[in-house]
């Protein structure tokens, strides 16, 4: 018998415990991302640093790159120098600064190899950089980061290194992280801007030219500008994701489909725990996504994130008020009852719906599940 008979075609490696099929797609408006890139740059009259940190902010780095590549970025930001090598791997030939004050030998090796500005904030980068200079003969670019309140990375104002005979640095800029606050906004950023003003002055009395400084960030840019420094350093803003009322066009968000319709009657309890009771007869639509792909993680709207929001969100009742609401065909449509990790469902009794039809779902993309499509439109 011919041996053919007996082959078996070899078996693909498949790895079982990765087994995903997302029912939603990231839906990504490259005019948008332009359009708001643009207003930022002309509202706050000051070059941009353009942050892709985490990935692009869920959009992945190389989306977000090629999207803005042609508009004028001064330099890109991000937090960890795999994201720095993909943006030179796509061909990105303008400066890159890592904010994150990294002090590992071979990550802040392979940063100096790439070309990359790194953030100089804390004592312990000093005799690493000083020994990769006399090992590559290449000075190390570097801003230098100040604690203005953030109390997380930089240099404290009362403890500046002395970097005068530090001939093997590059020096080329200073900049703090704002904090914010959750009561007087304007007042925490003065506060904060004295400190950085005042670890500047400290700098350069001592000799050291600090270059390109740097503070606004998206928040901040959009209430205040540049706030009188060379550059605005903005992520989300780029997205059109900012709790400031501006002219920011919104990006990014999930789409998916309406999977099925039903109707149900008042008095009926749905979803788990049956913790919402329908309030008249309903026609109700299944949608197959939920916090599996991200959804309901954070479900408050930016822009109305404010004092009057909290209490009245305080004294909401679960079962008389919808916690998010999806856009189905154009329309507002409440999410009835709690999202589930890969369902929701929508109360359509007011607009017309069938299955099939394209569901919107404004999400926060860094929360998007990586196995979520990414689509650019």
């Amino acid at each position: 018998m011919c041996d053919e008979l007996f082959y078996e075609p070899e078996k693909k490696q498949v790895n079982n415990n990765v087994c995903y099929d997302k029912n939603a797609t990231l839906v990504i408006k490259q005019d948008a991302i332009i359009n708001n890139v643009r207003y930022i740059k002309k509202t706050t009259g000051a070059k941009l640093i353009a942050v892709v940190k985490e990935n692009g902010y869920g959009l992945g780095v190389a989306n977000l790159y090629n999207i803005i590549k042609d508009q004028n970025i001064f330099m890109y930001a991000v937090t960890s120098s795999c994201e720095a090598v993909a943006l030179r791997r796509e061909g990105c030939d303008t400066d890159i600064l890592m904010l994150t004050p990294v002090s590992e030998f071979g990550e802040l090796l392979k940063l100096v190899n790439e070309n990359v500005v790194i953030a100089l904030g804390n004592a312990r980068q000093i005799p690493e950089l000083r020994y990769i200079y006399g090992l590559t003969g290449k000075r190390p670019r570097v801003h230098i980061q100040i604690d203005s309140g953030m109390g997380r990375y930089g240099f404290n104002v009362d403890d500046l290194p002395d970097l005068r005979h530090e001939d093997y640095l590059s020096i080329e800029g200073c900049f703090t992280h704002l904090a914010g606050s959750s009561t007087n906004y304007k007042k925490s950023v003065q506060k904060q801007l004295r400190i950085f003003r005042t670890a500047l002055a400290k700098l350069r009395a001592s000799g050291i030219d600090t270059g390109i400084c740097h503070v606004a960030n998206s928040k901040a840019a959009m209430t205040f500008g540049s706030l009188g420094f060379d550059a605005v350093r903005v992520g989300s803003a780029i997205l059109g994701k900012v709790c400031v009322k501006c002219e920011l066009e919104e990006a990014v968000w999930l789409e998916s489909k309406v999977f099925s319709v039903y109707n149900r009657q008042e008095g009926e309890h749905i979803g788990y725990q049956g913790d919402v009771a329908l309030k008249r007869d309903s026609s109700l639509a299944v949608v197959r996504i939920g916090t599996g792909c991200g959804i309901g993680l954070i479900q408050r709207d930016a822009v109305n994130y404010n004092l009057g929001y909290v209490i009245k969100t305080f004294f909401r009742k679960i079962n008389e008020v919808p916690v998010m609401s999806v856009w189905i065909n154009g329309r507002k449509s409440p999410v009835i009852g709690r999202i589930g990790v890969s369902h929701m469902t929508v109360d359509i009794t007011e607009i017309p719906a069938k299955e099939g039809d394209t569901v919107k779902v404004k999400v926060n993309p860094l929360l998007v599940h990586p196995y979520v499509r990414r689509m650019v439109v």
